[in-house]
């Protein structure tokens, strides 16, 4: 059974409105509304993820461990940014109904 979140990923890739890797998401400049991290970041992708998200003043998602690039169907992915003002808002409200994803507050999560 695929999660609400799934879906909005889903259409994120198909609408190519999300950019994958720690590396895309430091060059890009605007327009980035969300980031999802997987919990097994490491410590350097991480500052740049703060970095990104102090200049972008966006929220950051926190995944289990290994979930990311299982959800996105690329493994290898630790990071990714929603693009669409919209679909990133719609995966903000379904957060509270999925365990998995929890809000990056800083610190170790």
């Amino acid at each position: 059974m695929n999660s609400k979140i799934d879906s909005y990923l889903g259409f994120c890739i198909r609408s190519r409105k999300i950019l994958f890797g720690v590396d895309n998401i430091d060059e890009k400049r605007k327009g980035v509304f969300l980031i999802v991290v997987d919990s097994g970041i490491s410590d350097n992708s991480m500052k740049v993820i703060k970095r990104a998200q102090e200049r972008f003043a966006c929220p950051i998602l926190v995944t289990d461990k290994d979930c990311l690039g299982e959800r996105l169907h690329r493994p290898a992915v630790k990071a990714a940014a929603i693009l669409d003002k919209n679909l990133a808002a719609a995966i903000l409200s379904a957060v509270d109904t999925e365990p998995q994803f929890k809000f990056y507050s800083g610190g170790n999560n």
